[in-house]
């Protein structure tokens, strides 16, 4: 029986310690009336000043997880210090997981982070398009790649993170989708496609 209630303290912890950090993520954009200027989940998004802003925002929501893990993570460790819970050391593996999440990149080349200052200047520099791909090119990102809306040039094969939209497949299962992703695309990186090309797989 004590082994028993050792494990349940020990994954009571570790979800603790895995979800606090993220609730910046679950619930600031999608419940403070912050969808002005996006099309709502999952349509396609417009590469313009409107999106720039959502990321730039996206990136302190990601910012603010980690100012949320240190209170896990001190509580974890004063427990601890004093006597080895199982609960305090699920909170400590808990929010360790959530630094490795975060570390690791996707791309090393891109830098760090769910949504990197590079891949925001990168979608930046798409709104003056140098070398219009039809007569008259609207770029918008797709689920994995930033394409012309008329054409279906791919112009970034990168996916699309989450930018804090309202789920379409309602909040419980949008939540548990967000947490298994960390925000990040379900879609793996995919290499380089040159102006003109086209994304194979339908989304």
């Amino acid at each position: 029986m004590s082994m028993t209630a050792d494990i349940f303290r020990l994954v009571l912890g570790l979800l603790f310690g895995m979800l606090v950090p993220r609730i910046p993520l679950l619930f600031f954009t999608r419940f403070l009336n912050l969808e002005r200027g996006l099309h709502p989940h999952p349509d396609p998004t417009p590469v313009d000043v409107p999106l720039i802003q959502r990321m730039r925002l996206m990136r302190r929501v990601h910012g603010m997880g980690w100012i949320l893990a240190i209170l896990p993570l001190g509580l974890g460790l004063f427990v601890l210090r004093v006597s080895p819970q199982s609960f305090a050391f699920g909170l400590v593996a808990g929010v360790a997981w959530f630094a490795i999440s975060r570390i690791v990149p996707q791309d090393v080349e891109m830098g760090l982070g769910i949504i990197p200052m590079s891949l925001v200047r990168e979608v930046n520099n798409l709104r003056q398009i140098q070398s219009p791909c039809c007569d008259r090119p609207f770029l918008q990102w797709e689920v994995r790649a930033v394409r012309c809306r008329f054409c279906r040039a791919v112009h970034l094969s990168t996916p699309r993170p989450d930018l804090g939209r309202l789920r379409s497949d309602g909040w419980l299962i949008g939540a548990f989708r967000i947490l298994l992703a960390d925000g990040r695309s379900i879609f793996p990186l995919t290499e380089s496609v040159e102006l003109g090309g086209e994304v194979g797989e339908e989304e």
